[in-house]
């Protein structure tokens, strides 16, 4: 395992926003997990293998709230698809390494990671995959580590769930603020808002939230397919 990592000073300074970052997020998202009947294993177990902030508080909120099995795994799966853009847009630099490595960069990529590792391979011509590798995979054992922390903690403190709610939504305009820039995707977003709003009120099991994505996704598909044949 260890050789598909390469440990060195900055990389651990390109990290160091994200760590901490993922500290504080791992400890709000196991306290909410523990507020709804998780283990502290189980958390561990569930930053590992869905690994998505957001998915894990939007899948735990779903449980909170009794949503079924289906509509949190249609959710949690709609909101985690950005990540096939993450991995495609990184493969080139990944492209000559073996598929034990390439599966490992792609599992452990997320928003944070892989704008610090796009950043790091434009801008520096001798940043490796193996820096690269390392930066998801401590991230990712930070974000396990505290939600199981903060899951374990919870039994004792406790949370004020108004908060978590502010962090989740502070995420996601954090996210989206990102594509400020794209009036299709500004627009998409916002349409997306008002749809979920929309369906809210007579689609059950938190399904509102799938719809209104799917629904924006291909409103923006169409605009963007417009766009590109009026250039053509």
């Amino acid at each position: 395992m260890f050789h598909l990592l390469r440990f060195s000073a900055r990389v651990f300074q390109k990290d160091l926003p994200i760590l901490i970052g993922y500290t504080v997020l791992g400890l709000a998202c196991g306290m909410l997990g523990q507020k709804a009947g998780l283990m502290p294993a189980t958390l561990f177990a569930m930053s590992v293998l869905v690994y998505g902030g957001s998915s894990q508080f939007i899948g735990i909120a779903m449980m909170m709230d009794g949503a079924s099995l289906l509509s949190i795994f249609l959710t949690v799966f709609v909101t985690s698809l950005r990540n096939a853009l993450f991995t495609s847009t990184l493969a080139p630099y990944v492209r000559k390494k073996s598929g034990l490595f390439t599966t490992l960069f792609a599992y452990g990529l997320t928003d944070e990671c892989f704008a610090v590792n796009l950043a790091a391979f434009e801008g520096n011509a001798d940043w490796s995959p193996e820096e690269a590798q390392t930066i998801n995979l401590i991230s990712m054992l930070v974000w396990s580590l505290s939600s199981a922390l903060g899951c374990y903690l919870g039994s004792f403190l406790h949370l004020n769930l108004a908060l978590v709610s502010y962090i989740l939504t502070a995420m996601f305009l954090g996210i989206w603020s990102n594509y400020m820039g794209s009036r299709a995707l500004v627009t998409a977003g916002i349409a997306s808002g008002l749809i979920s709003v929309f369906f809210s009120t007579f689609v059950p099991f938190k399904l509102h939230i799938v719809l209104a994505s799917l629904t924006a996704s291909i409103f923006l598909t169409i605009l963007t397919r417009k766009k590109e044949a009026r250039h053509e």
